[in-house]
């Protein structure tokens, strides 16, 4: 599950997205230099095999970390991906590429969003998409993704080997089909994409009609980072205490109930004459922190240097304090200082230059390890969660704290 946005305004283009998953699920941000690669050679994607390019772009990626494919992310060109798990009718394959080892490989190898757009095209035909995406469950699905650049945006929708793309200025996606008869261009003819191709219970259940009807609204009045970091912290009106309640058809998805994920990393992307990001590098936006980082700057958490340990780390180490608060309500002093930071941050950055914002990075991570230091001191108050919501929550965290916490096996044959 998750929400993803993208708009073009006159002065920059930005994007946006929650990734929701497993909330015992590691996601690390990691940066890849632009890399020549030997002719002929391979790669292994999460689950097959396939010819590597002769140059890779330099990339941001944003990745579960048991799987070679990323969540969301941008390269050296101002290429910005995120996809989407649809639910679509007829079997799901077994293999193939996951959702996610296109948009890397989309990000690798495009340097344009038509370009990227193109690539998940041509490889989607040539491999197929497939394979179980589920952490720790057995989870498959079709994909959708939004593509864009400083000047494009595309929202490509699929079912398995079918799609359809259409051409936008904004938009944002979820957890369902949502091109009509009205998308620019068709692998089989017009038609009705969504009607056709959805399946109408799994779809229903995901909770994206409510989500996708909340990023569109918020669609309306973004024209900068702030209001993303807004429509990304997004949960219904009735959810007063997002720590309490399981909150599926709210974009800041928390985990509890029956079914659903959590937010567990959160990205916002500015393409402007440089390429400025802002990432929480850990789970629950509502409750963390966008540091600036500038695309190409030196690594400074939470972003990591390609197969850093630390990276995981750094996710743990933040997750541990959100599991502290569950089912409880923090004072209004939090959510203050919270914004004060980030607007103090935002501001810097504005007219920053690289080597400013380098400086900027480090100081918003210094400045991020105080408020948590301080904020785990806090004695925050009980809320009203249901037991089932602490059931869930406790099951969770039984595995978060094992020793050896069980992950899905890759060499494990997909049921």
């Amino acid at each position: 599950m998750c929400d993803t946005l993208g708009i073009l305004t006159e002065h920059a283009a930005y994007f946006a997205k929650n990734s929701d998953r497993s909330p015992n699920e590691a996601q690390v941000i990691e940066f890849y230099s632009a890399k020549p690669h030997k002719t002929a050679s391979k790669l292994k994607a999460t689950y097959i095999e396939l010819e590597q390019i002769e140059q890779t772009n330099a990339v941001l990626l944003s990745r579960p970390v048991w799987m070679w494919g990323a969540e969301m992310g941008v390269n050296e060109h101002g290429v910005c991906i995120g996809n989407e798990a649809v639910f679509t009718k007829g079997a799901y394959s077994k293999t193939g590429l996951t959702g996610m080892d296109l948009v890397r490989l989309a990000l690798e190898r495009a340097d344009s969003a038509y370009g990227a757009l193109n690539t998940i095209l041509g490889l989607l035909g040539q491999f197929g998409q497939g394979g179980n995406c589920g952490y720790d469950k057995k989870f498959f699905y079709d994909n959708s993704f939004l593509i864009m650049d400083r000047s494009d945006l595309y929202v490509l929708e699929t079912a398995g080997r079918n799609w359809v793309y259409k051409k936008s200025k904004a938009a944002s996606i979820s957890n369902r089909l949502s091109i009509g008869s009205d998308g620019t261009k068709y692998s089989n003819g017009q038609v009705d994409f969504a009607a056709h191709y959805s399946d109408p219970l799994f779809t229903h259940f995901s909770g994206s009609k409510s989500r996708l009807a909340q990023t569109g609204c918020a669609l309306k009045t973004a024209h900068d980072a702030a209001s993303l970091f807004e429509a990304l912290r997004t949960h219904t009106p009735e959810n007063k205490a997002p720590l309490t309640a399981a909150s599926l058809n709210s974009p800041c998805m928390h985990f509890g109930g029956l079914v659903g994920d959590h937010t567990t990393s959160s990205m916002v992307v500015e393409l402007g004459s440089s390429i400025k990001l802002f990432l929480t590098g850990s789970s629950t936006p509502c409750i963390s922190l966008f540091k600036p980082y500038e695309l190409l700057n030196p690594v400074v958490p939470p972003v990591f240097a390609q197969g850093d340990a630390k990276a995981e780390q750094y996710w743990r180490e933040r997750e541990q304090f959100h599991r502290s608060l569950i089912g409880k309500v923090l004072p209004k002093e939090f959510y203050e200082e919270r914004d004060v930071l980030e607007s103090r941050w935002l501001k810097a950055a504005k007219n920053a230059d690289s080597n400013e914002m380098h400086k900027l990075s480090l100081r918003a991570f210094e400045e991020e390890t105080c408020f948590y230091a301080r904020w785990k001191k806090h004695k925050p108050q009980d809320g009203k969660a249901s037991k089932r919501f602490l059931k869930n929550w406790e099951k969770k965290n039984t595995a978060f704290y094992a020793p050896s916490e069980a992950k899905y096996n890759l060499n494990e044959e997909a049921e």
